[in-house]
């Protein structure tokens, strides 16, 4: 797979989050067993709004060359699917969400992961630093 596809599944993975959490929040929420009480609802729409930006970011910089500003795409998306995979984890077994809490974590791994071996394949060494 090549990194523009990546980043551009991911920006549809994104986007499709973006609209869940920010526009039907209490219906996401009760997906995981939860209740959909006032803060869950607005952090659920706090976390949409992160994945609109995420999304838009990734469409945007989808057919982007080698350079410094998409390695630091790059790696923004690496650590921050690496950290959610992590939380999603362990929110998982906890026992605090049902079996859908699962899905968050192969996702946000597998995205993670694609965007490291991606990414590190794609590192734009000819791009010149800056002092």
């Amino acid at each position: 797979m090549k990194l523009n596809v990546l980043f551009s599944i991911y920006a549809v993975a994104a986007a499709i989050s973006c609209v869940a959490y920010l526009v039907f929040p209490a219906f996401s929420i009760t997906l995981y067993g939860a209740n959909a009480d006032p803060q869950a609802t607005l952090l659920f729409r706090l976390a949409g709004a992160l994945f609109g930006g995420f999304g838009v970011m990734a469409w945007l910089g989808r057919n982007a060359g080698p350079s410094e500003s998409r390695d630091a795409m790059v790696l923004g998306l690496t650590v921050s699917n690496g950290l959610a995979a992590v939380v999603a984890f362990l929110g998982a077994v906890s026992g605090v969400y049902n079996q859908f809490a699962w899905g968050p974590v192969v996702g946000c791994a597998l995205f993670a992961i694609g965007f490291l071996l991606l990414g590190r394949s794609g590192v734009s060494a000819s791009v010149p630093k800056r002092d």
